[in-house]
């Protein structure tokens, strides 16, 4: 399984910009890096949106005259002002992957599994949804095993 390849360059407010962000299929797993650190695992259903919000969105926004939070899952991205981060979009093309479930098993699936090869969590995952009903389904194994060879890591079925 071969990603795209995009990189995303933070400013000086840890914001990037729009162009940084290539059209995607709408379904995937995403892994983004800060050189060969695996910084977050995510997925998406939206292609590219969710994460030029992620990236682009303020921390906080005012809406009828309060102070708001922004989704919290990109609140790490303010510690890598100035930076070059990789993204590496793998894309879902099978039908049960739009079960957001299904989705997610796989990326906790993931996201564990590069746990368990580099000893310890990627550094900036803020929380990881396991359900365990689909962590041995032949499909979402054979996902997880190609995303992760891709990184010369193995899949560890035994876990």
């Amino acid at each position: 399984m071969v990603p795209k390849l995009f990189t995303v360059t933070l400013n000086q407010h840890a914001k990037a910009s729009l162009k940084d962000f290539p059209s995607l299929p709408k379904y995937g797993v995403y892994v983004i890096l800060s050189g060969n650190d695996v910084l977050r695992v995510g997925e998406s259903s939206s292609g590219a949106s969710r994460l030029s919000k992620g990236f682009r969105d303020p921390f906080r926004r005012t809406l009828r005259g309060k102070d708001r939070k922004n989704y919290i899952a990109y609140a790490w991205r303010s510690s890598y002002p100035n930076q070059r981060l990789n993204v590496e979009y793998f894309e879902l093309k099978d039908q049960r992957f739009t079960d957001n479930h299904f989705r997610r098993a796989l990326e906790a699936e993931v996201t564990f599994q590069f746990r368990i090869a580099k000893k310890c969590w990627p550094s900036e995952m803020s929380e990881v949804h396991f359900l365990e009903r689909f962590r041995t389904d032949p499909l979402l194994v054979q996902t997880a095993n190609a995303i992760l060879a891709y990184y010369g890591v193995r899949y560890d079925a035994a876990i």
